[in-house]
């Protein structure tokens, strides 16, 4: 399995210790303990095979995809995904004046079935491994954080009340 992005590291407990370099499932975890946790993202949806899931967000002609995770046990709040930081695109091509607009509120996901908050949290990340970052990316960034590059993220909910299964609630390709 590959190892946990910087941002990652810490909250995420991997599933298992598959032989793919280039791939990691893991659950969301806090340091706390808790395993709980209420999803925030911008607040815009659309609809995919008859569910509704977020989406990027246009605000104030300005776009963006963030993914923010909190602890329902100690209220810490864990930042999974920004578009403008993360990934391919967020790290490598790190455009400065993108990531310098100001985020926007953030409000939490509520369950299709339930319209309750509470949800376990997966998330499956998948790269092109260290090898195409180090030939790709060249000598501006160092080897050791070709995980940061990652090339896609997805995210799976529970819903922790109704048991509703949300898997690939998320899928963002980062470059």
């Amino acid at each position: 399995m590959m190892p946990a992005p910087t941002h990652l590291k810490g909250i995420v407990v991997p599933r298992d210790a598959a032989v793919d370099e280039q791939a990691l499932s893991a659950d969301l975890r806090c340091p706390c303990g808790g395993d709980v946790f209420d999803l925030l993202y911008p607040g815009q949806t659309h609809e995919y095979r008859g569910e509704l899931i977020p989406c990027t967000a246009e605000i104030g002609g300005h776009y963006f995809f963030i993914l923010r995770a909190r602890c329902t046990h100690c209220s810490t709040d864990y930042l999974l995904l920004d578009g403008d930081f993360h990934g391919w695109d967020g790290f490598v091509c790190h455009d400065s004046a993108k990531a310098a607009v100001r985020r926007p509120p953030l409000v939490s996901w509520k369950c299709q079935a339930c319209s309750e908050s509470k949800h376990k949290v997966a998330v499956h990340i998948q790269t092109q491994g260290r090898d195409d970052f180090v030939s790709e990316a060249g000598r501006d960034f160092d080897a050791e954080r070709w995980p940061d590059a990652f090339g896609w993220f997805s995210l799976d909910l529970a819903c922790t009340v109704c048991g509703k299964l949300s898997p690939e609630l998320v899928s963002y390709e980062t470059m």
